[in-house]
Formats: C-alpha cells, sequence, structure tokens
C-alpha cells in the first residue's frame, strides 16, 4: 500500500509581523591542495562524501517534513497531505495506513491483523449527492491518483465516521469543527457520523485499523485540537495539518479509509480574538478538511486550497469543483 500525505495550512501574514520567513544555513567547503595525484584523489572522496551528506540530509528532511515523494520512495504509510518545509504539511500521517507492502496482494491470512472484516456500512450506491458547484473551474489538484488517472477519495456509498479530542479546544471554537464538516458534506455528498469524544492523541503513524479502540472497522477520522509539542509538525507558523490514509490491494484501485486532523489550539485561540477570528479558524479547518477529503494544494490565491489563507471567503470554485470530483470515487465493498 502508498500513502499519500497531508498539507499544513500555514499562518496569515499581518503588516509589521512577518510570519512565514525562514533562515537557512550554508556550509561551505573549502579543498585542501597537496599534489596533483593526491589532490585528485581527495576531490573525488570529497565528491562521494558530499554525495553521501546529500543524501543523508534528504532522507533526513523527508522524513522530518514528511515529503510524499520520499513516503513513496521509502513505502511509508501515509496520510492526510504532504508535508514540506513551505507547507509544513503532514499527508499526514496521520496517515499511515498499514496494508501490506506497496503492490503487493493482501492475502485473507494477512487481512484479519491490517484491516477489518470487508464491507462494513457499505451500501450499494452513494449515500449523498454532492451540491453542484455555482461556477465551473479545474484551479484544483488532488492528493493522490490511481493508474487511470482517478483521483484517490473516500467511498461515497459508506459513511465516515470523526471523532474530535477538544480537550485543549480554545475558547470560541465550539462548534467550528462541525460546521465544517457540514460544509464539507454538502460538497462532496459524503455522510459524516460524529462518534463524539476521543482521547487519542495525534501520532505521525496511526495505525488506520486500531480494533482494541474503535472494533472491528476503520478507525474513524481524528480530529484533534493540540499543540506543537504534541504534534510536532505543528511547527513555526503551521496552524494545522490533515491527511488521509489509502489502502489497496495489489495493483488495484486506492480508496481513503481514514485520516487524521490537527489544529494547533493555540494559534488559533489567539486568532478568534481578532476580528473576523471565527471566519478564518473555519477557514483554516476546511482546509485541511480537504486535505483529508484528498485535495493538494494549489498555486491560484483565490482558491482555499493556497497553502496560506488570507481573506477567509470558504471554498472557491476550484475549491468545490475539486471536492464534487472526489465524490465521483467508487464504492468499495471489498475494504
Amino acid at each position: 500500500m502508498e500513502e499519500p500525505s497531508g498539507e499544513g495550512t500555514r499562518a496569515p501574514v499581518s503588516s509589521g509581523e512577518p510570519r512565514n520567513g525562514n533562515s537557512g544555513h550554508r556550509h561551505r567547503m573549502h579543498p585542501r591542495h597537496s599534489g596533483s595525484a593526491r589532490a585528485a584523489s581527495r576531490f573525488i572522496r570529497s565528491l562521494v562524501l558530499i554525495a553521501v551528506m546529500a543524501c543523508a540530509a534528504f532522507v533526513a528532511t523527508g522524513l522530518a517534513y514528511w515529503d510524499p515523494r520520499l513516503a513513496g520512495l521509502l513505502e511509508f504509510r501515509l496520510g492526510a497531505g504532504s508535508e514540506d518545509p513551505k507547507t509544513g504539511t503532514p499527508a499526514h500521517p496521520g496517515n499511515t495506513g498499514h496494508a501490506g507492502e506497496p503492490g503487493s496482494q493482501a492475502g485473507a491470512a494477512d487481512r484479519s491483523e491490517l484491516a477489518p472484516p470487508p464491507g462494513l456500512e457499505e451500501a450499494d450506491e452513494p449515500l449523498g449527492t454532492p451540491e453542484a458547484p455555482p461556477n465551473q473551474s479545474d484551479s484544483y489538484k488532488f492528493l493522490a491518483t490511481n493508474d487511470d488517472g482517478t483521483p484517490v477519495g473516500y467511498s461515497p456509498c459508506r459513511p465516515l465516521h470523526y471523532v474530535v479530542n477538544a480537550d485543549l479546544a480554545p475558547e470560541g471554537a465550539a462548534g467550528l469543527v462541525h460546521d465544517a464538516i457540514r460544509t464539507i458534506s454538502r460538497a462532496t455528498g459524503i455522510r459524516f457520523v460524529n462518534d463524539g469524544a476521543t482521547d487519542e492523541q495525534p501520532s505521525a503513524q496511526r495505525s488506520p485499523y486500531q480494533p482494541g479502540t474503535y472494533g472491528e472497522r476503520w478507525a474513524p477520522l481524528l480530529i484533534s485540537w493540540t499543540t506543537p509539542e504534541a504534534a510536532p509538525k505543528l511547527k513555526g507558523q503551521i496552524i494545522g495539518t490533515g491527511g488521509s490514509t489509502h489502502f489497496s490491494f495489489g495493483d488495484g484501485p486506492k480508496s481513503f479509509v481514514t485520516g487524521s486532523l490537527e489544529l494547533d489550539a493555540p494559534q488559533i485561540g489567539a486568532e478568534l480574538h481578532r476580528i473576523d477570528g471565527t471566519g478564518y479558524a473555519t477557514a483554516v479547518i476546511l482546509h485541511e478538511l480537504g486535505h483529508v477529503m484528498g485535495l493538494e494544494h494549489v498555486d491560484d490565491p483565490v482558491q482555499l486550497m493556497y497553502p496560506e489563507i488570507g481573506t477567509p471567503d470558504g471554498l472557491a470554485a476550484g475549491d468545490l469543483n475539486g471536492l464534487q470530483a472526489l465524490s465521483k470515487a467508487p464504492c468499495r465493498k471489498d475494504l
């Protein structure tokens, strides 16, 4: 199984208070000279050393930022979005899917450990119909696609359960998550089911199947009000991360089965004290839910899936068209 990664949302830039600047350290190599043959030998060794150091740095950076390209290379489980130094995402992780080796066939003997019995709550047809976007737009991207080019999404034929860890939810945040989920449900036709509160903590290696906690079913979408200390991907000005885990058998189509969404409670709490703070916080949650459903960042600043949220105007035409496209994912009685 392969996994996509989740994306992160950066806080807005406020006047007089730059919030998106990053500084880096550059290391300069100083060659030594001691004769042509020896110099040539040292030069070659230096090139080899530099290459090794570069590879190590690439791997370390990929692991730290949960880069989806590296995740695929190393066959990591992924979850909601894709994280990179600019977006700070994860995929997330919540995001890791345990479904056997990528490209391998998950047999009956393996399934009981990796996945629940198939077809739970799966209907013969979609449970809902997405609202038609008011305008057409192709300003959207997908986190993951199948070999035939179709986007990876959740089955529209079963409800998507979710739980919320609201222990650290800031004052004024009550109802924001549920309101945003209703908006996403209208845009996708996906039926969400609130399973209530949880004490589960966010984890970069969250298992999509936790029978001891949630029974013989896929673990519900985990939404956490948390801190950078508990969820390190919320570092710096990253205010939210989100993504989903996809599962497949062999070379068959992939489908998301669960996901996770982390919200930086202290940062959002501060935003809620500002003018239109509620609108901004709602935009953050909608953005991360967009990643959970399968949308990638776009370069169009008008769309809510732009990496940085400026004016919180809600889902734009590209966002809505992308979510509608994700609603066409196939039913999966085999999952």
